[in-house]
């Protein structure tokens, strides 16, 4: 059984929700590497990764509508 328009909607919201927490955690561990003068590297991948993701999932709620 496919899903329907609106489940989809709900899967794209609730993982754009999770990404958008993901890349705050990031974000923070970016400035406290900084503040420590440590490397950004990892942080700085993951923020790329995830704002892939974002944009991803975005258009595909928006090709829902």
């Amino acid at each position: 059984m496919a899903l329907s328009i609106d489940q989809k909607r709900e899967i794209l919201t609730a993982r754009l929700q999770q990404f958008e927490s993901e890349l705050y955690q990031h974000e923070l561990n970016r400035a406290t590497a900084e503040a420590l003068g440590i490397a950004t590297d990892e942080a700085d991948t993951a923020i790329a990764q995830l704002n892939t993701a974002i944009a991803v999932h975005e258009q595909q709620l928006t090709e829902l509508n």
